[in-house]
């Protein structure tokens, strides 16, 4: 069964700017003009949903915040969804991208090479282990370690000009930079240069 990912952006005036000390939030996108995509490798990383193997997620299943605005509490009472969530600017600004999500090697991905004309490897990101390389891998490392977590640190199999390598994945492998998120993450970035870093958030939960 698929997954789907539904949310607003918040915000709300830097408190006091206006005279008024407590501010409420106000519902400013909803997520789908900004986001759309089942991108289940970045929900693991930031949410621990649809999660191939145990990661340490980033903002895992912390319940919607109590303060939410009227528009966002109405249209997540009206979805009966799961795994609601919520961060910050300020706490996203903060995340070392370069950080490992796992605990060891993964299970689960692998990171894969490609050789050029030239002769050389360039990385190409993670991928799940292809299914033709599974005989290989038992072959290989015995069948007792086909998951890659399982193979040397130095162990590889080959498919084609593609070379396929044991990673310990990054944050940034599963959320990359210029991924589908990157249209939220500039909306909310300069949302907070307007606003301060703690007046933008985002506010998230899941169907199916």
């Amino acid at each position: 069964m698929s997954t789907d990912l539904y949310g607003w952006l918040e915000c709300r005036p830097e408190p006091g700017r206006f005279g008024a000390e407590h501010v409420p939030w106000e519902a400013f996108s909803e997520l789908r003009h900004l986001h759309w995509a089942r991108d289940y490798m970045s929900w693991s990383a930031l949410f621990d949903v649809r999660s191939v193997e145990p990661v340490n997620a980033l903002f895992p299943d912390r319940g919607a915040p109590a303060d939410v605005s009227d528009t966002v509490r109405r249209d997540s009472d009206d979805f009966e969804g799961h795994s609601h969530s919520w961060f910050s600017w300020r706490e996203l600004s903060i995340v070392d991208w370069n950080a490992p999500c796992t605990n060891g090697l993964s299970r689960y991905w692998v990171r894969r090479w490609s050789r050029t004309q030239e002769g050389f490897l360039e990385p190409e990101g993670l991928a799940a282990l292809p299914d033709e390389l599974y005989d290989s891998a038992a072959a290989e490392f015995g069948e007792g370690n086909i998951a890659p977590s399982r193979w040397p640190t130095d162990g590889e199999l080959l498919l084609g000009n593609e070379v396929y390598r044991p990673v310990s994945p990054a944050y940034r492998d599963l959320v990359p930079a210029d991924g589908p998120w990157q249209p939220v993450f500039d909306v909310m970035g300069t949302l907070a240069e307007l606003h301060g870093e703690d007046n933008v958030r985002l506010v998230v939960w899941f169907g199916g």
